[in-house]
């Protein structure tokens, strides 16, 4: 069986516990404007421009972002950094794009991946209904899902597709007593307000199985990449946010009896 994927980063610390190997899979049913991989959203390789240096010179060239990978050859890949895992507690992360929307592949990679005894982490919105999900869950340690936002409207104005769909598997994942944690991307006028939290919260009160939340301020370390693959960046000059700026929606969260990391 194969994938498609676009990227494998090594020595990752911020996708699950310990050193990890993330595996980036292409395509996503989502559209968020600040999405900062919009090289991930389509499902197929797309050409991607690059600017290369060469003594002073510049030039620009087309490079093609996504490829075919088969599972021999990705554990192959993964393999190579075991005493990273086994030294660090560490493992492997599949996010995207949205790993769901190749169930298939995704199942495939877990089951190899804990046959080996390497831990797994799955970064998902939820965004893709799928009949694997209860299996997917028997072979993934830690679910890292994404709340953007919990109303139903602005789900559909800044991110599209189906906002029932996420919360569905969200409770679904919940139910086979997986351990989640709620990553939520803070980004101005959307979600970041003191109502916006409460409303996120009281969302994710009802779901024991979440206790941890990880805040992520927005950041624009993805504009540039809109405009490489010939697409619009809708986030205009919104700036960046700092941890400090998420100070207050953070003593939310702790007040709320969750335990949060920015």
């Amino acid at each position: 069986m194969d994938g498609l994927i676009f990227d494998i980063k090594r020595y990752a610390i911020h996708d699950g516990p310990g050193i990890r190997t993330t595996v980036f899979m292409k395509g996503c049913p989502l559209r968020c404007r600040w999405c900062h991989n919009p090289e991930s959203q389509h499902y197929q390789p797309e050409a991607m421009e690059q600017k290369r240096k060469l003594g002073e010179r510049t030039f620009t060239e087309n490079h093609t972002v996504g490829y075919r990978i088969s599972t021999d050859d990705l554990m192959r890949e993964i393999r190579k950094d075991d005493v990273f895992f086994e030294e660090s507690g560490g493992g492997v992360t599949f996010s995207g794009g949205e790993p769901l929307l190749q169930a298939d592949f995704l199942l495939e990679c877990l089951r190899r991946c804990k046959a080996e005894g390497i831990h797994t982490c799955v970064d998902t919105a939820g965004a893709v209904s799928t009949p694997l999900l209860d299996d997917i869950c028997q072979y993934t340690d830690i679910f890292l899902f994404d709340v953007k936002t919990a109303e139903e409207q602005v789900f559909k104005t800044y991110i599209g597709a189906s906002y029932s769909t996420v919360i569905d598997n969200l409770q679904r994942i919940a139910a086979n007593g997986s351990h989640i944690v709620a990553r939520i991307p803070v980004i101005p006028h959307v979600n970041d307000s003191e109502d916006d939290i409460n409303k996120i919260i009281a969302l994710l009160a009802d779901i024991p199985q979440v206790r941890e939340v990880n805040l992520l301020p927005f950041h624009r370390t993805g504009a540039d990449k809109y405009k490489r693959l010939g697409r619009n960046w809708e986030m205009g000059d919104t700036p960046n946010l700092t941890k400090d700026d998420l100070q207050s929606m953070q003593q939310q969260f702790t007040d709320a009896g969750f335990v949060v990391k920015v």
